[in-house]
């Protein structure tokens, strides 16, 4: 039977009080919508669909590189209505239909797939949960028998229904054929004057189709997000669940309770993360590393056994095995460290290449550099590389000498084996093997302390 998946994203999200729309806020590192996209794209189906509001281009933009397609619900006037316009864009009207709704991140594709096979050959399925304490989720009701017969908003239970303990987790699983005939009768009364998807469970089991409750045991993992403190709370599950995955798989993490993982970010194994540790995006740590506290990484890749002292910053950069960073080092986007480099505190690197075995100790900017293996880079050097207009290179071979407090004025090339004498400003290239030195001669004035007076 054919498998269709409709995620709901057409909700205004005006609780959670922001001018960018809800479902783009980031939690651990993607767009709330990009995590339910995700673990339906896993479930093979034969289309995923998701429902968006007329103007909702941001989000058909964050999911450009997903195999969905869209359904567009022309005005916000309730689930039901926003699964009619996803029904309207399905190329049948036969099969199995999975509803989610897109604020969802912690859903996991297994518990999707879980809950498919076991709704096979059920009219409607809902999963429900029991949270811990009071919620806003819809109130499952079942008669003398136990069975399920209907489903109350939270804005709209009696006081008899709002005690139910077991409530609805936003998940639901139709046969598309029988959904289709009731999704018409669904009415609008109720507080919010919307017409709500739950309604059909009512209608279902009124006219003899059979309904049911399935129970997840992880409330968390299907927790909405309506608001901030929701958002927060998301984040923080999400966090921990990546942490356990990588502790299980052989890292270290002194706190969990402080360090911060993305849910794409890589770490290898026997790798150790301390406190303060925040690894973001795209974020690739090889085996062995030890990330001091502190340390901020982002769309980066690490090799093996790097050391990442108190307070670096790594941003779209690439560092190779071995090295040694910080502490309070910065590496700008397009950063290239090579093999045993040791970049120590207060160095910036932006768009620059440092060949193996190269040494840059302390406060230094290196902007546009191409430094080859074996250099030495003294304290306080920097590469003047914009004129401000344009942005030059600076180029220095392997073996050179750089003095400290040297200013090098790009475009300029230091030599192999060449040094430069401390506190120059070299403007000139400096052949193979030369020393260059470029500051004013030293002239001692004799007495002079005492002549001043």
């Amino acid at each position: 039977m054919p498998l269709h998946v409709l995620i709901l994203a057409a909700g205004e999200g005006k609780r959670l009080r922001s001018a960018q729309p809800k479902l783009l806020h980031l939690c651990s590192g993607l767009p709330l919508l990009v995590h339910a996209v995700r673990a339906a794209c896993e479930l093979d189906a034969d289309s995923v669909h998701v429902v968006v509001g007329p103007k909702d281009e941001a989000l058909r933009t964050a999911l450009a590189n997903y195999p969905v397609a869209f359904a567009v619900q022309d005005r916000a006037s309730g689930t039901a209505d926003a699964v009619a316009a996803g029904c309207a864009s399905l190329e049948s009207s036969s099969g199995t239909l999975l509803v989610l709704n897109g604020d969802c991140p912690g859903v996991l594709a297994s518990t999707l797939r879980a809950f498919i096979a076991t709704s096979a050959d059920i009219d409607a399925t809902v999963l429900s949960v029991r949270p811990d304490g009071r919620n806003d989720y819809g109130r499952l009701l079942r008669d003398g028998d136990g069975r399920l017969v209907g489903i109350v908003e939270a804005s709209d239970a009696m006081p008899d229904q709002d005690t139910s303990p077991e409530v609805c987790a936003g998940v639901y699983c139709f046969n598309l054929e029988v959904l289709s005939g009731a999704l018409g009768k669904v009415d609008t009364d109720n507080i919010q004057n919307e017409r709500y998807l739950t309604r059909v469970f009512a209608t279902l089991s009124a006219s003899g189709a059979t309904v049911c409750a399935i129970p997840h045991g992880d409330a968390a993992e299907l927790h909405g997000v309506n608001s901030r403190a929701e958002l927060a709370r998301a984040e923080a599950f999400l966090r921990l669940r990546k942490l356990t995955c990588l502790m299980e798989s052989g890292v270290t993490v002194r706190d969990p309770a402080t360090t911060y993982v993305d849910v794409d970010v890589s770490v290898g194994m026997d790798s150790t993360l301390y406190p303060g540790t925040i690894l973001e995006g795209s974020t690739v740590i090889g085996t062995g590393c030890v990330i001091h506290s502190g340390v901020r990484v982002t769309d980066s890749q690490i090799g093996n056994c790097v050391t990442i002292f108190d307070g670096t910053i790594i941003e779209g950069s690439c560092v190779e095995a071995e090295a040694a960073l910080g502490p309070y080092a910065r590496l700008r986007p397009g950063s290239e460290i090579g093999a045993c480099v040791k970049i120590g505190n207060f160095v910036e690197t932006k768009a620059s290449r440092l060949g193996a075995g190269s040494k840059a100790g302390h406060l230094t900017y290196l902007g546009d550099a191409h430094i080859g293996e074996n250099v030495n880079i003294g304290a306080g050097t920097i590469t003047c590389n914009y004129d401000g207009t344009k942005k030059y290179k600076t180029v220095i071979d392997d073996g050179a000498f750089i003095g400290s407090n040297t200013a090098l004025v790009a475009p300029v090339r230091v030599g192999k084996n060449a040094y430069v004498a401390a506190g120059s400003t070299i403007t000139k290239d400096v052949p193979d093997g030369d020393l260059a030195l470029g500051r004013g001669r030293q002239v001692n004035k004799a007495e002079w302390a005492k002549k001043k007076d």
